[in-house]
């Protein structure tokens, strides 16, 4: 899921290296396309060419370390195709410079995504056959009525297969990274998702000091439940359990299946005393319900273990530590009950 510890998921280290990788042709290019444009005395598309050249090579460690990957790439495009643009409505480009136009929506549906990539494409690609049209009206028109209609259809078939390649890769992104997140059986995330759920968590918490607490739950006996009845029954009882805790928490906290029969809740904006008295309804509620399995009557306990972060742990791993501790604590206490510190 991450490139660097953690740090970027799999679609920003796509979107880096792509970019990182025109960084260097921009540099590489415009170098080349400088010279070429001295010797052409196109002293205008020379300057912009250097002066662009050099900002994709300083851009370069900036995107190596950036979180704000959509921002600077959005940066970096305008600057690239106001360049471009500029360079297009020089007296001394000529109309095969157009050809650099149809890398707009490849690059801007690659780097900005559909929504955010389709508008850049739009501004610009409409900008771009202004351009065109007015330094070659007479000849497209009088010569050959054809050229400015192939141009916008090229540009436009090219757009269009860029979006809808983005939507099907974005749909297959999202849809790859629910299963990566999602336990099969319950439904519920699994320990990806709930390392992922932590992170933006205790952002919001050094942001603005928002308090949040982990509980750890396990189902009290659950062994008995697979010997007695099947495995089965206990998946169904996995299941039963999965969505009671789901259903009995705010949108803004998380229910993650941690392994087996333990279960993990993120609880976000929570104070300690906000997380025991959680914990206590959670306990209560599974103890209350009934399940039916196959015209039998089901019903189970559950031993809670409560930490608060960072009082009790400064990242996941010791946070978990310590409601796994207590958790223990509780079934050592005869189960069916909740312990904090």
């Amino acid at each position: 899921m991450t490139e660097k510890t953690g740090r970027y998921d799999d679609g920003d280290a796509f979107r880096r290296a792509v970019l990182i990788v025109l960084l260097i042709f921009t540099t590489a290019f415009g170098a080349g396309f400088a010279v070429l444009n001295y010797n052409n005395a196109n002293y205008t598309a020379m300057a912009g060419e250097i002066a662009m050249g050099l900002f994709a090579l300083c851009l370069v460690p900036v995107i190596r370390g950036t979180t704000q990957l959509i921002r600077w790439s959005f940066v970096y495009l305008v600057l690239f195709n106001t360049t471009m643009m500029l360079i297009l409505a020089t007296p001394q480009s000529s109309p095969s410079v157009f050809a650099w136009v149809l890398l707009i929506p490849i690059l801007s549906h690659m780097l900005l995504g559909r929504a955010l990539g389709g508008g850049v494409t739009a501004v610009f690609l409409v900008t771009a056959l202004v351009i065109y049209y007015t330094r070659f009206s007479e000849s497209s028109l009088n010569g050959n009525p054809r050229a400015l209609l192939n141009v916008a259809g090229v540009a436009l078939c090219i757009f269009g297969f860029s979006f809808v390649y983005e939507t099907s890769r974005s749909r297959a992104e999202r849809a790859l990274k629910r299963q990566a997140h999602t336990d099969p059986l319950t439904g519920l995330g699994n320990r990806a998702h709930l390392k992922l759920r932590f992170q933006q968590a205790t952002a919001r918490h050094e942001r603005d000091g928002t308090p949040l607490a982990l509980l750890l739950l396990d189902i009290d006996f659950f062994k008995t439940i697979n010997d007695t009845y099947g495995h089965e029954a206990g998946d169904n009882a996995l299941r039963a359990v999965s969505s009671l805790l789901n259903d009995n928490i705010r949108p803004d906290d998380g229910v993650f299946r941690y392994g087996g029969e333990e279960f993990c809740i993120l609880l976000s904006n929570a104070s300690p005393a906000r997380a025991r008295q959680v914990a206590e309804t959670l306990r209560r509620l599974i103890e209350a319900s009934i399940f039916d399995e196959a015209g039998a009557t089901l019903s189970f306990t559950t031993s809670i273990g409560v930490a608060s972060f960072p009082r009790d742990g400064a990242d996941l791993q010791a946070l978990l530590g310590a409601a796994d501790k207590r958790l223990y604590a509780a079934k050592l206490a005869g189960r069916n009950r909740v312990v904090w510190g």
